[in-house]
């Protein structure tokens, strides 16, 4: 699909620049390390760690994306704001197959189900809705990609339903989760203006800083009080960041 990139080509290095995106503005900062992180295969299991079985033209209702080998694990949930003192986030996409299975991410869990055409009624997983939904052909099993970037704030849980396609056949859902974790620095406009307005103002070419939203929704979420405090940071507007860097 075109304009559908591999999500691998947008994991950042190391030293690597980047502007996180929450509803209440923008927070910049640097990738001081990462590591990759990768289920394959992920069979979907149940909240008793049972893998589920999707019957012909059958949903299945809100799922976490729990640990098979202690059900009570959730993979891609930070307890913590922080990783060895560091702020952390994950960042990442998920392919699955087979083909005919359709996946309805919520984040938080239990929101709505972002995607859907702007004048339209709010997306049916139990019915099957094809609007917007990931599945094989849009991020294949072997090469999860972008049609779905995630960024996954601590504290905050992912969830997902599923819907079988097949009008004949049972189905057992499997994941290919390809995220990276990353270890951050921070920048306040105490401690770094003119980088944070570099960035805002995109004077950083190529691969050398990203614009990254949180969530994957129409818009991005709520950073809130607790990760404030935690990462020492006050969200700003773009506006707001390129003026703090001063113009050249």
């Amino acid at each position: 699909m075109k304009g559908i990139i591999p999500i691998e080509k947008k994991f950042m290095q190391p030293n690597h620049l980047f502007a996180l995106e929450f509803r209440e503005g923008f927070v910049f900062g640097r990738v001081i390390r990462r590591r990759m992180c990768q289920w394959k295969p992920y069979p979907v299991i149940d909240s008793n760690g049972l893998p589920i079985a999707m019957l012909p033209l059958g949903a299945q209702a809100e799922l976490r994306f729990r640990d098979p080998r202690n059900p009570t694990n959730s993979i891609l949930y930070l307890k913590s704001t922080t990783g060895v003192g560091l702020p952390w986030f994950y960042h990442g996409a998920i392919g699955l197959k087979p083909q005919y299975i359709q996946a309805y991410l919520r984040y938080p869990e239990a929101a709505e189900i972002p995607g859907k055409f702007a004048n339209i009624d709010p997306i049916r997983p139990a019915a099957g809705d094809r609007i917007s939904t990931l599945n094989g052909l849009n991020s294949p099993y072997e090469q999860p990609t972008d049609f779905t970037e995630i960024v996954i704030q601590p504290t905050r849980e992912l969830g997902v339903e599923y819907y079988n396609a097949d009008e004949a056949r049972m189905h057992r859902p499997v994941l290919n989760i390809l995220f990276a974790l990353y270890w951050t620095q921070l920048f306040t406009a105490i401690s770094h203006p003119k980088l944070i307005g570099d960035i805002a103002l995109k004077r950083y070419e190529g691969a050398n800083a990203s614009f990254l939203k949180v969530g994957f929704g129409d818009q991005p979420e709520e950073i809130g009080p607790e990760t404030m405090k935690d990462w020492a940071i006050n969200p700003m507007t773009l506006d707001e960041a390129s003026r703090i860097g001063g113009e050249r």
